[in-house]
């Protein structure tokens, strides 16, 4: 099951919770196993047995040795009729919930054939389809069923007890948690004890926050209500320094079962990237400290609206007596629960009538942006995502104020200065600058992919993103997707999900957009070509981990203003502009031209992409003006965005907006109505530009190639000139540890 370069026994350490490929195996033969099935994915501790690759069929039992109920705690759950003479292995033998499908039949070309595991920690499995939780308790399916409350184990009365022992693992080494447990009963077979009675009581906490909060309604559906189970997702929570921060069970409705419930828009507005970029900067700008609070089981303090029913597992109620009264029957949703597809909408509503209340105005532009003039002229400002909230105050007072007042109506906890937001770190220093960065999902994406990689270990410095003599074409795909498969198999890497994850790192690295642009058009059938590329980009980032976006709370110490003051633009330090530029026929595929636009604010890029324009441009300054236009049109979005934040009115004249270019035939297209024969087939969108420059909204200016910063995005740069260029957009971190 491993690459033709990657030789060794999958072995899993339970010291470390980890799964290392070793060659260096010993095994021993007297290990006792339990019974396992080939039909069901493992998620706790495993061992391999040294027998031969076949895979058995799926309804096929592995052998096993020793007595079981000797060997193992009684732990495995089943309810079966009483004086049921059938076939007690058979798959048919469990009842099912009312209203769900059976468990469906095995097919193997359903499901993984991986090498055959032995979970070492439970009984047989079943399907993972099988939604109903039993109520009964036993580990033999030939043994006598008894009920959870009549158990004599000492152990697992005392992991289930209502209060379980209090235990603190905030700030502790993460990596031991990992796996989280998909279910109570993956808790139940932990044989840590620690752990589980850690899991035991966040599960506690969680049905206690549900009932306390007032969730449920005990009320009867009609006949053509629908009622949905509810699930449960578990998440280890890592703060900001990687150390483990709590260990969070979340109930949820099960949103597969909801398509046919949903009536309604169920859209509502989240921060973006670059309005959480736009919103730091301008706290910079006023040289004040960002905030962030967090809302308590936010959905939970949301009205439902509407007649919805779920329905909690019973065995909830065998494990704590406290809440028999609320599982295994239908309730009514009185407030919204996680899972639900209206639930976002729920929280948007309640929160957004609270804060309109308050006095605070809805941005037109970002709808989660709300902001609050206060009498004595000062001003708090907050930016939302769902549960989590930025927020800054021009006066001690009036913020202190607002944190009371909402502290008041939400259920809400004050994290004080903003350190870690939309899985970004943000640094706020005693000058007032802040920085965002990326760094340690940078590390872990690399260790992700890199470190997994069926490659040879390459330690020299990659100074660019991609390999200087690289060509993005089609012409080295794959010649389908088995091959593409067999060879991501090889080198042991997904391709499609490392572009993904580089994508969203892209959104502080500037200096990666071109090479992730390229290599996002191969990810279906990607070709060796492709896939070396893509190594060497990861290497590149694992020499380059530590980079950041800053935005200066003094225009004048940005290294970007001291470049355009170089070249002559001293213009009374405008904090909002864009470059453009645009690499013509570079597409060896289709011949479109690579463009790229970056926006800055304070110092630090907001906005930026790197793209191939429609149509075919036919000539350079047609590619650098289409390109234009693309950066006029995230300039105007992001520039009624600012003037909100400035409080100016709605039918203010702002400012225009100074977009640089290299190519000084562009911005003679773009400053003249004038056709000639070589612009006439021009698409009408890209007179955008012409509009806005007439309107005053734009101003084109010339710089020269060297300093052209959105070069970045346009082409293959040579590791001095990127640096060069790289030096005036991102600054370099301390290294952590």
């Amino acid at each position: 099951g491993f690459p033709d370069n990657q030789k060794g026994h999958l072995v899993y350490v339970p010291t470390t919770r980890q799964i290392v490929v070793s060659g260096d195996t010993i095994f021993d033969e007297s290990f006792f196993s339990a019974i396992a099935t080939t039909w069901r994915p493992f998620h706790d501790a495993l061992a391999l047995r040294p027998l031969a690759s076949d895979v058995p069929d799926g309804d096929a039992t592995i052998e096993s040795t020793g007595t079981l109920q000797d060997m193992f705690p009684q732990i495995q759950e089943g309810k079966f009729a009483e004086n049921d003479d059938s076939d007690t292995n058979s798959s048919d033998s469990f009842s099912v919930e009312e209203g769900i499908s059976p468990v469906e039949p095995y097919h193997e070309a359903d499901y993984d054939t991986t090498p055959l595991v032995v979970d070492d920690s439970a009984q047989v499995r079943r399907s993972g389809r099988t939604r109903k939780a039993p109520q009964k308790l036993s580990f033999s399916w030939q043994g006598p069923d008894r009920d959870w409350t009549e158990l004599a184990d000492a152990d697992l009365a005392v992991a289930c007890a209502a209060d379980a022992t209090n235990i603190n693992f905030a700030g502790t080494e993460a990596s031991r948690y990992y796996p989280p447990p998909s279910s109570i009963r993956q808790v139940l077979a932990m044989k840590d004890e620690e752990l589980k009675q850690a899991w035991i009581k966040a599960y506690k906490k969680e049905l206690k926050v549900l009932i306390d909060a007032g969730t449920f309604s005990i009320e009867k559906p009609l006949p053509e209500e629908a009622i949905v189970p509810t699930m449960e997702t578990n998440k280890v929570k890592l703060r900001s320094d990687g150390s483990l921060d709590k260990l969070k069970v979340r109930i949820v409705v099960r949103g597969d079962l909801q398509a046919k419930l949903a009536k309604e828009d169920k859209w509502s507005p989240t921060a973006s990237f670059r309005a959480m970029k736009m919103f730091l900067a301008d706290a910079a700008r006023h040289k004040v400290r960002v905030r962030q609070l967090d809302f308590i089981g936010a959905y939970l303090q949301s009205k439902a609206r509407g007649r919805i029913f779920v329905r909690m597992p019973a065995v909830y109620g065998d494990l704590w007596p406290e809440f028999k009264t609320y599982s295994g029957v239908p309730l009514r949703l009185v407030k919204s629960m996680y899972g639900m597809t209206q639930s976002g909408k729920n929280w948007y509503l309640e929160l957004h009538e609270y804060l309109i209340s308050a006095g605070f105005q809805q941005s037109q532009v970002i709808k989660c942006y709300y902001w609050k003039k206060f009498p004595d002229g000062s001003v708090v400002k907050l930016l939302d995502y769902v549960d989590d909230m930025l927020y800054f105050g021009t006066s001690t007072d009036t913020l202190k104020q607002f944190e009371a007042e909402l502290k008041a109506r939400f259920d809400l906890d004050l994290m004080g200065q903003a350190q870690w937001y939309l899985a970004t770190r943000i640094t706020q220093h005693a000058n007032f600058d802040i920085t965002v960065d990326q760094s340690r999902y940078c590390v872990s994406l690399v260790k992700r992919y890199l470190d997994k990689a069926g490659c040879k270990v390459v330690s020299r410095l990659h100074a660019t993103p991609l390999p200087l003599d690289f060509t993005p074409t089609v012409d080295e795909l794959s010649a389908d997707e088995a091959t593409a498969n067999k060879l991501m198999e090889e080198y042991n890497l997904d391709f499609a999900s490392c572009v993904g994850a580089l994508i969203y790192l892209a959104l502080t690295r500037t200096d990666i957009i071109f090479a992730v642009n390229k290599l996002a058009k191969f990810t279906r059938r990607p070709g060796e070509s492709h896939i070396k590329a893509l190594l060497h980009l990861l290497r590149y980032l694992r020499d380059h981990t530590h980079l950041g976006v800053r935005f200066y709370s003094n225009l004048e110490d940005a290294p970007v203003t001291k470049l355009l003051k170089e070249h002559g633009h001293d213009f009374d330090l405008v904090p909002f502009y864009a470059f453009s530029d645009s690499s013509w026929n570079d597409d060896v595929d289709n011949g479109r031209s690579t463009g790229c636009f970056l926006v800055l604010y304070m110092g630090g890029v907001v906005d930026h992409s790197s793209n191939l324009p429609d149509p075919v441009a036919l000539s350079s300054a047609e590619a650098e003006y289409n390109q234009a236009c693309l950066a006029c049109m995230a300039s105007s979005h992001l520039r009624m965005f600012l003037d909100e934040m400035e409080l100016l009115a709605v039918d203010t004249v702002s400012p225009s907006v100074s977009i640089f270019l290299d190519s000084s035939s562009a911005i003679a297209m773009g400053n003249s109505f004038r056709d000639t024969k070589h612009t006439r087939h021009i698409l009408r969108r890209y007179h955008f530009v012409r509009t806005g420059v007439e309107a005053n909204r734009y101003a084109l200016l010339w710089i020269p190639t060297k300093a052209q910063l959105a070069d970045v995005g346009t082409k293959q740069l040579s590791g001095p000139v990127s640096d060069y260029l790289i030096q005036f957009l991102m600054v370099a971190l301390a290294q952590e540890g």
